[in-house]
């Protein structure tokens, strides 16, 4: 008996299937890495278009030295170890304009406010720093920590008052303008400002003016520190006598960080990304409506009386504030920082928020709790990048914690 034949050609081959490198695997929205941080960086144009036009060309310095330095030593940290292999450019790219997007002009200058004070090194030390930063982190989108708010904390944390701006362009030199060409003698420090930016008469000979930031004047206020003229300070003054109008902080009419000071700005950067479909609409939502309800509920000085601040919760219910000044006080602390900058371009970050919805919903909540409270007592400035950092190392607890429930 002889056995069957067996035929090989109808058999087939083992065929070997190589798993994609990272960069090249493709996310739930069917695009791969590369090309979501090619979208983000189309939503990028927004606060770069602003930053350009109300801070001139120092602003495209700034931003183009960061990408620059960046660029430089990820070719150098690509040749160190494992890790430099898994170093990509879009990301490395994307990473280096919202660190260029959160410093201020003036940097690409050999002065500061008139002293030859040389802050230009800090734009390349601030690539080489993130340079490494991703280095360490590894892959794209697989650390809790959001590299630019780390590096960010740290150049704040050393050259914190390098870091504030002083000046913003005039209408009539846009995009054209010196945001270091300012008038020889600076205004009063708490000399108020009567006309918005948009409409005020323009001063002769120079590029820019000089004027003290709202940032600032919310910081000294509420920490207490505000310089009294009277002896004493309330709330409903700061407001209409030192801080600008409203809707110099909409446009970006007022001194601040190049990607950050304009609030239309950066709303239509985060809308584009939106409509890309590449972050979830509730975390910038929920971070700025906790962030709100904090400022309104958080105890403030509603009056400082020879240095000394009169705390209040909920500043609303108080005479002397009411609903009026209290939701006013709130909408300045909202424009004022970083805040809607730091809520659709870093708290978003898919190594950053949850994966799950109502995860993110929670951590959203957290983080714009803990940057109001951040810039009521700490600083303005930097509140929202601490709460980054503080609250994404909660996300895999959060995951974990809150899990998608089945349908049947």
């Amino acid at each position: 008996m002889t056995a069957p034949a067996i035929d090989n050609a109808a058999a087939p081959e083992p065929v070997l299937v190589q798993r994609p490198p990272p960069h090249l695997r493709i996310l739930h929205s069917g695009i791969d890495v590369n090309q979501f941080f090619a979208t983000h960086l189309q939503a990028a144009v927004f606060p770069v278009a602003a930053g350009v036009a109300f801070y001139g060309w120092r602003a495209l310095l700034v931003v183009g030295g960061v990408v620059a330095s960046t660029g430089v030593a990820m070719l150098l940290w690509r040749r160190v170890g494992a890790r430099g292999g898994e170093l990509r450019a879009v990301h490395g790219l994307w990473m280096a304009v919202l660190l260029g997007l959160s410093l201020p002009a003036h940097l690409a200058s050999t002065e500061t406010a008139g002293r030859p004070t040389y802050p230009w090194p800090l734009i390349p030390a601030a690539g080489i720093v993130l340079a490494g930063m991703l280095w360490l982190f590894a892959r794209a989108g697989s650390s809790r920590l959001h590299p630019v708010a780390v590096v960010f904390l740290l150049i704040a944390s050393v050259f914190g008052v390098s870091l504030n701006p002083r000046s913003v362009l005039q209408r009539d030199r846009l995009v054209v303008g010196d945001v270091l060409d300012v008038p020889a003698v600076a205004p009063p420090r708490n000399a108020p400002i009567k006309e918005p930016w948009a409409i005020a008469p323009t001063v002769r000979g120079v590029d820019a003016i000089i004027t003290r930031t709202a940032a600032v004047q919310l910081r000294d206020f509420t920490r207490g520190q505000a310089q009294l003229d009277r002896g004493w300070l309330k709330l409903d003054e700061v407001i209409r006598d030192r801080l600008p109008p409203l809707e110099d902080l909409i446009i970006g009419g007022q001194p601040g960080p190049i990607g950050a000071s304009s609030a239309i700005a950066v709303i239509m950067g985060g809308l584009f990304l939106l409509y890309r479909g590449m972050i979830d609409f509730r975390v910038p939502l929920l971070i700025v409506v906790a962030a709100f309800a904090t400022f309104l509920i958080a105890p403030i000085p509603v009056a400082i009386r020879e240095n000394v601040p009169r705390w209040h919760w909920f500043a609303m219910t108080q005479p002397d504030v009411g609903p009026s000044w209290a939701i006013t006080f709130a909408n300045y602390e909202l424009m004022a920082g970083p805040l809607l900058f730091v809520a659709c371009f870093l708290a978003t970050a898919p190594g950053v928020r949850p994966m799950t919805k109502g995860a993110r919903a929670i951590y959203a909540i957290l983080v714009g709790v803990i940057a109001a409270v951040a810039q009521l007592y700490l600083s303005v400035s930097f509140g929202p990048y601490v709460a980054v950092v503080l609250a994404s190392p909660f996300t895999p607890l959060l995951d974990r914690w809150v899990r998608p429930r089945p349908l049947v």
